[in-house]
């Protein structure tokens, strides 16, 4: 693939963005069995309606335009960013504004990706890491991974597609650092855990704009004292009595726990066979706000 193309061209100034579109990424394209019509395709340049995602309280405008959206039956499956070769597409703005433009709510993708004529790179939503990074010169060696990734014949597990993606995670792919504080006024969820004797978790689906998210809450002895002063007696008791025996956690089917927070970001990304997540470090536990 790509056997006749000059790669010294990449250094000429005038081949810019447009020249790596036709000359490298269509190609590509036409690799992984996408065309501009039928049940696999791609559509070009898909603006959004609504140019904004949430971080908290705050609103994040997304000034990317995709290239090429890729599209799997009716569902939007990737996204593909072209630039020019002179441009750095490893860890820049321009990666958080792929992933701002691949979660928002009218797109919804689960791969994003960026190549400069270059280099080449994939990005998995719940992976801070690329999933997938060469050479474009290299093409041929990583083009069985690629076509292993992203042919529309061969997706990834219905449950990873459907796992929500982390907040940590989305906030430190939008740019934030460790510690941005992080308060949400009304927090519902129905399981906590000890996982050590000045340890302890929680964690809850919150919604920015209509996108489900995960959130986990990690939090020491004090701040554990401090919620079970928040909460009704009648909850704290029964918290109290499973988080001290095995195996120490509570998940309660038809109760919730509610409460509101204040909370850094952490420094600490876990990882699973899902995704991997960045849990917030509660400050404080405050009461819940009740809706007027």
């Amino acid at each position: 693939m790509l056997d006749e193309f000059n790669f010294d061209i990449l250094e000429d100034p005038e081949f810019k963005e447009d020249s790596v579109r036709e000359e490298i990424i269509v190609p590509i394209i036409k690799e992984l069995g996408y065309s501009s019509s039928g049940k696999n395709r791609i559509v070009r340049s898909r603006r959004l309606k609504h140019p904004f995602v949430s971080i908290g309280s705050g609103r994040l405008k997304v000034s990317i335009i995709p290239d090429y959206l890729f599209i799997v039956g009716k569902k939007p499956f990737l996204i593909l960013d072209a630039k020019s070769p002179t441009e750095n597409i490893n860890k820049t703005k321009h990666c958080e504004q792929a992933y701002s433009y691949a979660i928002h709510p009218e797109i919804r993708a689960k791969y994003y990706a960026l190549c400069n004529g270059k280099e080449f790179l994939l990005y998995y939503i719940s992976k801070f890491e690329p999933l997938l990074y060469f050479k474009i010169k290299d093409i041929d060696e990583h083009l069985p991974t690629l076509k292993k990734l992203l042919h529309p014949e061969i997706l990834a597990t219905p449950e990873v597609i459907d796992y929500k993606p982390d907040c940590g995670m989305y906030l430190l792919k939008l740019g934030k650092k460790p510690g941005f504080l992080f308060i949400l006024h009304m927090i519902h969820t129905n399981i906590m855990t000890m996982i050590s004797n000045n340890k302890y978790t929680t964690s809850t689906v919150i919604n920015f704009e209509d996108q489900e998210f995960l959130a986990t809450f990690d939090f020491d002895h004090s701040a554990f004292q401090q919620l079970l002063n928040i909460l009704p007696e009648s909850q704290t008791a029964k918290i109290r009595t499973a988080l001290e025996q095995q195996p120490f956690q509570i998940h309660t089917e038809t109760e919730e726990f509610l409460f509101g927070i204040v909370s850094k970001l952490g420094n600490v990304m876990h990882e699973n066979n899902e995704e991997q997540y960045v849990p917030f470090i509660v400050k404080e536990f405050i009461p819940y706000l009740t809706k007027c």
